[in-house]
C-alpha cells in the first residue's frame, strides 16, 4: 500500500503535529470489511500488515500510511450494507437520545449529515424537528439510492470544500462514524465553514481511543479507520477550525458523541491511557485461539467484527449468519463460506443432531441480537467477539 499520509519513522500528529510513537501493528488483516455478492470476483491482494502510532500531546491515534485511491473504492463500492429499518439501531437510538436530551432536534430550518448510510435517521430528524430541508452527503452509491427513496436530497459525493460550496447552510450539522475515515481534515472543516451557518450546532460520533484501549480491543482498529480520536484529540481538532467543545460522552458500545459549537471556551478532555495495547491485543488474539480452537462455529455478524475475528482465529466458521438479508447468500472477499440466514443456520445444526457448535455474536449490536438468539430456540454456548461469554448476561 502506497504512503499517502505522514513519513516512515517520522510520522507528525494530523492533528497537533507532534511527533508520533508506535501504537498498534496487525499482521494480515482484511481489506474489505463487508460482504460482496457470491460472484464478485476482487483481485488480490485480500489483506494487509496495518499500524497505528499515537501522540503523547493530544491523545491521538493514526495510521500513518494509507492507501487513499483504495478507500474511496471501498468507500463507493464495498460499504457497509443497507439493512432495513429498525435493524442494527443501537448507534442510531444512542445518538438520537443524545440529540433530544441537549435538545438539539427542536425546531430546525435546514438539516445536513455527512455520511448518511440509508439517510433512516435524518428522516426521522427531519420528521422530529419540522425542517424546511433536509439533505445528506453520501458517497455510497447503494446507500445513497435508499436515502433518496426516503424524500431525501443526497449528493453523491465525499465532503469537502469542494462539494459543499453550493448547498444551503444548515443549523444542525452531524456526522456519525465519518471523522475517523477523512483524508484531509482542512478541506473537511473547510466544507463545515461553507455548509453550517454561524448559529449551527455540530455533533460528531466516532469510536472511542479512551474505551477501546481501556479494554484492548481492536475494533476501531481496522483499515478504513485512518484515525481513531480520544475525546482529547477531537475537542483538539474541531478547536483549531473554531468549533468549541459542549458537551462529550461516551455510550456503552464505546461511541464518542461531541457536541460542538462556534465561540467560548471549553475543558480539555483527559488523554487516555494508551501504555500496553500491543501487549493486550496479543493477549486477546491468544486467548481467542485457544477458547475456539477445535470447535464448530457459528459466527452471527457478516461485517468488520466478523471478518476481523475470522483472521484472528485462523479459519472461517462452519456457518456464517447475519440478520440482514441483503447479506444473505454473499461472502466475503477471499473468503469461501456465503452467509445464510439465522434460520437456516440453525435448521442446519438441528438437523444435524447436533450440540457441538458454538455461536459467536461478532458483532458491535449484542444488545439486540443476542435477544433474538435466544427467541430463536438458541441454547448453546453463545460468546462475543472478545470470548466473553454471553449466557446469563444482562441483554435481553
Amino acid at each position: 500500500m502506497s504512503a499517502i499520509c505522514g513519513q516512515p519513522g517520522a510520522p507528525g500528529c494530523p492533528v497537533c503535529e507532534q511527533r508520533g510513537d508506535p501504537l498498534l501493528t496487525l499482521q494480515a488483516q482484511p481489506i474489505y470489511q463487508h460482504p460482496v455478492p457470491a460472484d464478485v470476483v476482487v483481485p488480490a491482494p485480500h489483506t494487509v500488515d496495518l499500524s497505528w502510532v499515537s501522540c503523547a500531546a493530544c491523545g491521538h491515534a493514526w495510521q500513518p500510511r494509507f492507501d487513499r485511491s483504495l478507500l474511496e473504492v471501498i468507500y463507493r463500492s464495498h460499504y457497509y450494507t443497507p439493512a432495513p429499518d429498525g435493524l442494527a439501531v443501537q448507534f442510531r437510538n444512542d445518538f438520537m437520545a443524545l440529540l433530544l436530551r441537549l435538545g438539539l432536534v427542536g425546531q430546525r430550518r435546514v438539516l445536513l449529515e455527512i455520511g448518511a448510510s440509508d439517510g433512516e435517521l435524518l428522516a426521522d430528524i427531519k420528521n422530529r424537528s419540522a425542517a424546511d430541508c433536509a439533505y445528506a452527503f453520501e458517497p455510497n452509491a447503494d446507500n445513497a439510492a435508499v436515502a433518496r427513496r426516503r424524500g431525501l436530497d443526497v449528493l453523491q459525493e465525499f465532503f469537502g470544500r469542494k462539494t459543499a460550496q453550493a448547498v444551503e447552510r444548515a443549523d444542525l450539522v452531524y456526522a456519525r462514524h465519518v471523522i475517523e475515515h477523512v483524508f484531509d481534515f482542512e478541506d473537511f472543516f473547510d466544507g463545515l465553514q461553507m455548509a453550517a451557518a454561524d448559529s449551527a450546532d455540530l455533533v460528531l460520533e466516532t469510536p472511542s481511543l479512551d474505551h477501546h484501549a481501556d479494554r484492548g480491543s481492536i475494533a476501531p482498529f481496522h483499515i478504513e479507520h485512518i484515525h481513531v480520536f480520544s475525546a482529547r484529540s477531537l475537542a483538539k481538532l474541531a478547536s483549531t477550525y473554531g468549533w468549541v467543545l459542549r458537551h462529550a460522552e461516551v455510550t456503552s458500545a464505546g461511541n464518542l458523541i461531541a457536541w460542538f459549537r462556534r465561540g467560548g471556551s471549553t475543558v480539555e478532555p483527559r488523554k487516555p491511557a494508551l501504555s500496553g495495547l500491543q501487549e493486550s491485543v496479543a493477549a486477546r488474539h491468544v486467548r481467542l485461539r485457544t477458547l475456539l480452537a477445535g470447535r464448530r462455529l457459528i459466527f452471527w455478524g457478516a461485517g468488520s467484527a466478523g471478518v476481523t475475528l475470522a483472521g484472528t482465529i485462523g479459519r472461517e466458521p462452519e456457518l456464517w449468519t447475519d440478520g440482514n438479508p441483503a447479506k444473505v447468500g454473499k461472502r466475503f472477499v477471499g473468503l469461501a463460506s456465503r452467509i445464510v440466514a439465522p434460520e437456516s443456520a440453525f435448521a442446519m445444526v438441528r438437523a444435524q443432531n447436533s450440540d457441538g457448535y458454538v455461536l459467536v455474536i461478532a458483532s458491535s449490536f449484542v444488545e439486540e441480537i443476542l435477544p433474538v438468539v435466544r427467541s430463536l430456540g438458541w441454547d448453546g454456548e453463545i460468546f462475543d467477539a472478545d470470548g466473553i461469554h454471553l449466557q446469563g448476561a444482562a441483554y435481553a
